[in-house]
């Protein structure tokens, strides 16, 4: 889910303010059922770049898993001095110290004890200088431990690197210029140059622009747009020449007469040039603060305002009931009681508490019944409550009748808060009987909440061998847990909790396709169709495609002689279908898509999002709805919460056999999760991101690379009788890391390539980059480590280096290391499948 709210930024007392006024004009004359949440009590950190704040950290009461916290970097440079501050909001803190670890956590560095801090106000600062312990250019983790008079430790987590010239004050000097050019009246003036309009860019909205819309459009189009709080700067990567920044702050505006708000936050890609700077990308999202009074309700419309129409909502059968959230703000619009109810929040009713604006939390609505009453999830990083300072999942039930909201249970991870949502945004559904099924930790997890037990339903779930539904009712998965040799299905409907077998049939294997609508789709190919190609690529040919609905009817079933089916997109009732053929030699080849179309009727909604253009504002989201309140008799409630005796935490089981994942981090801190290298880097590529693994370790990361590379200690080597070039390749790699094996003789004995790497390499992980452009896997050579090219014709060659213009390989059948033009190469790579192996040091 893409986040346009503002995670960490510091509202000004103007809009704190307006905040204590309104909520006490639009609850005169109704009840005030609010019930005090625990204000928050955890400091805040952050570090001192010359008189700039950045990378503010949120308070962590448990020890976290090191190598996912990955939220911020900051450079230190040979000196090793870092300076940073606490800002205590009252707490008494006891002691200070640090810990620097290995980036998977497992090795601690330093553990030192800070006491030359000194003390302004509410504020304590200090500086600290690192032992000489660390490595040049080699990532680590910093802890912060602030330890607290009530006898709490609070952990606060960033990643450093010592490298001198990183250039973090010129950048971050970049950044802030430009951010502050966008409000000037003298925009873009020398911006200008990094701008990159393009013709098909959407220049009708504010919600979201990008460095390819118009000047007019990222200066607010004209839109009387003040900055009122001062932006908060995260480092979200860097390297000598390049860095990832986000920048989050707070923006007024005036529309119908009243004074209206927007949490706004931009991303942007910097590099270092030697004459100037230079924007790589930039964007920007706008989330308009709910304004909860009349102005938000026209007709039968509900206006949110300039935001993204992609808007979290749920509606009761009849469509009298609806939930959404917005800006961070939960509420539940009851046409038939009346009533405006805000279920949940973080914002501090009295106004006083920066802190309670963190957004590091989304929502999941569950459920919403004709009753009024909804279920729903917060998760993310809880900054404020009974479970402030943790990360996990608060599931809650808004009861209606009594107007009380109550955590049924909490979930809690060890995993970053960007992980952790990312896990848990691939299945929440809860059913009638109070069974929550979640996707975490590679298994189906149902969570009983009545007896607060959970019963693992499926184990070994990577990404590819399930699919589940858009409402998350229906899920589908492999049995034996191999996406290209499993013979059974188990289609499960997770609102009933029954179950069925789906099988292949004698010597077949079937794969889930996806869903349209409940109804599952999926392919069924024979076992001797199934084969690895020449070049390593699994070709999985379907001879049959097959929709069938939960009660196990086949409602429609695909199969042309001849024709084979390997991929499959969904868009509405119409599925495109990718397919093969195979030529007179038996070989697939390419054909032409072929598409089904189903004869569901598409479920329409009582109350849908609508986007309008409007003057000034340009285009603007509002929800119509099925029937519309009274907007002047309108109760605005905030329901009262319950409390209760013991914790309510419920622990998920970890997986018994771990599978390995890949962590795709975007410019914006957005983690994607993928189960194999090869997606995982053509994402990052896509989106100049970067990939890590299991152990934190960078996998690939978007960045400039030398201009020229080569590994010398790599010479040529000819086939033999006894060795093919997979082999000689394969002996080389191994040569080259100093361990002598005999490569042809493994893979005789029906060991894959990665096999034979991952068994015979140390402390290395080994990539499957399948998929990925030659661009991308230049990474790879850039940091002396060779590249396995595997051909059409079962031959292979080396990626050993490149320059501006060529590739270098090293090529068994020549018995030569040799240059291919940069262009030619990436033809024949991409003629021959991109089937490339690599590895990384653990």
């Amino acid at each position: 889910m893409k986040k346009t709210i503002i995670k960490g930024c510091v509202f000004a007392a103007t809009f704190i303010v307006v905040l204590i006024v309104s909520s006490l004009f639009l609850n005169r004359g109704n009840t005030d059922m609010t019930a005090e949440m625990k204000l928050p009590e955890l400091p805040l950190v952050y570090v001192n770049v010359g008189e700039q704040h950045v990378n503010m950290m949120r308070g962590f009461l448990n020890a976290m898993d090191e190598q996912y916290m990955k939220e911020s970097v900051m450079p230190i440079e040979s000196d090793r001095r870092l300076s940073f501050s606490v800002k205590k909001y009252g707490q008494s803190v006891e002691s200070l110290a640090f810990e620097v670890r290995s980036v998977d956590g497992s090795r601690l560095v330093e553990n030192t004890e800070i006491t030359n801090y000194r003390t302004l106000g509410d504020t304590l600062t200090a500086d600290i200088v690192l032992k000489d312990l660390i490595e040049e250019k080699t990532e680590y983790g910093l802890t912060f431990l602030v330890n607290l008079e009530d006898g709490r430790c609070v952990r606060y987590y960033m990643r450093i690197i010592q490298a001198d010239g990183y250039g973090v004050e010129e950048k971050l000097e970049f950044v802030r210029n430009f951010n502050a050019a966008t409000f000037s009246d003298g925009w873009p003036g020398e911006f200008g140059k990094n701008l990159e309009p393009k013709s098909d860019a959407d220049n009708t909205t504010l919600s979201r622009v990008t460095i390819n819309n118009t000047a007019s459009q990222i200066g607010w189009a004209g839109l009387e747009v003040e900055q009122i709080t001062e932006p908060v700067f995260t480092i979200r990567e860097i390297s000598e020449e390049t860095a990832s920044i986000t920048v989050e702050y707070l923006v007024n505006y005036i529309r119908q007469g009243r004074e209206t708000y927007a949490s706004v936050e931009e991303v942007y890609r910097v590099r270092q040039g030697t004459d100037r700077m230079y924007l790589l990308d930039y964007e920007r999202q706008m989330s308009e603060i709910f304004a909860e009074d009349n102005s938000a309700f026209v007709g039968d419309k509900i206006v949110l305002g300039i935001t993204d129409p992609h808007v979290e909502m749920m509606e009761s059968d009849g469509g009298k009931i609806l939930a959404f959230a917005q800006a961070g703000v939960l509420y539940s619009v009851n046409v038939t009681d009346n009533r405006l109810s805000k279920l949940f929040s973080f914002y501090d009713s009295e106004g006083r508490d920066e802190r309670t604006f963190y957004s590091g939390h989304d929502f999941k609505i569950l459920q919403v019944d004709e009753a009024g009453n909804v279920f729903f999830m917060v998760y993310g990083y809880i900054s404020r409550g009974r479970r402030e300072g943790y990360t996990g999942a608060e599931i809650y039930l808004y009861n209606n009748s009594l107007n009380t909201v109550e955590e049924l249970a909490f979930i809690p991870s060890a995993k970053s808060p960007e992980i952790f949502e990312a896990e848990l945004e691939r299945l929440a559904y809860i059913n009638g009987k109070n069974e929550l099924y979640l996707l975490m930790n590679n298994q189906i997890n149902c969570v009983h909440l009545d007896r607060q037990t959970v019963d693992v339903i499926a184990e070994n779930m990577s990404g590819d061998t399930y699919q589940v539904s858009d409402s998350n009712r229906m899920i589908v998965w492999q049995n034996e847990g191999k996406k290209y040799a499993s013979s059974s299905l188990t289609l499960m409907n997770l609102n009933s909790g029954e179950q069925m077998k789906i099988e292949a049939g004698s010597g077949n294997y079937i794969m889930p396709l996806g869903f349209m609508g409940e109804d599952v789709i999926y392919g069924v190919a024979r076992q001797s169709d199934v084969i690895l190609d020449d070049t390593g690529t699994m070709i999985f040919p379907m001879f049959q495609v097959r929709i069938q609905d939960e009660n196990g009817k086949v409602l429609k079933t695909y199969e042309k002689d001849g024709f084979y089916t390997t991929d499959c997109s969904i868009n509405g009732n119409q599925i495109s279908l990718s397919r093969v053929e195979k030529d007179g030699e038996g070989n697939y080849t390419a054909a032409p898509n072929d598409q089904i179309v189903s004869g569901a009727a598409e479920v329409v909604k009582s109350n849908k999002v609508i986007t309008i253009p409007v003057d000034d504002f340009e285009t603007i989201t509002e929800i119509q709805m099925k029937s519309a309140p009274d907007s002047k008799k309108l109760k605005r409630l905030t329901p009262k919460e319950v409390l209760y005796e013991g914790s309510r935490e419920i622990q998920l089981p970890q997986a018994e056999q771990p599978m390995e994942s890949y962590y795709v981090y975007g410019p914006d801190g957005e983690v994607t999760i993928l189960s194999t290298a090869g997606e995982a880097i053509s994402l990052a590529y896509e989106i100049s991101g970067t990939v890590t693994g299991e152990s934190g370790a960078y996998v690939w990361r978007k960045d400039k690379i030398n201009t020229k590379n080569q590994i010398m200690a790599i010479e040529a080597s000819p086939v033999t009788e006894d060795k093919n070039s997979l082999a000689v390749c394969l002996d080389t790699i191994l040569a080259y890391e100093g361990i002598m094996r005999n490569s042809e003789y493994m893979l005789t004995q029906g060991k894959t390539v990665q096999e034979v790497l991952q068994e015979n390499l140390e402390n290395v992980q080994v990539l499957d980059l399948s998929g990925c452009t030659l661009d991308s896997v230049l990474y790879y050579p850039d940091r002396e480590i060779p590249v396995l090219a595997m051909l059409g014709d079962g031959n292979a060659v080396l990626i050993i280096g490149f320059n501006e213009k060529n590739v270098v390989l090293m090529n068994p059948e020549t018995d030569k290391v040799y240059k291919m033009g940069m262009n030619d190469a990436a033809d024949w790579f991409t003629e021959n499948g991109c089937h490339f192996i690599s590895y990384v040091k653990k």
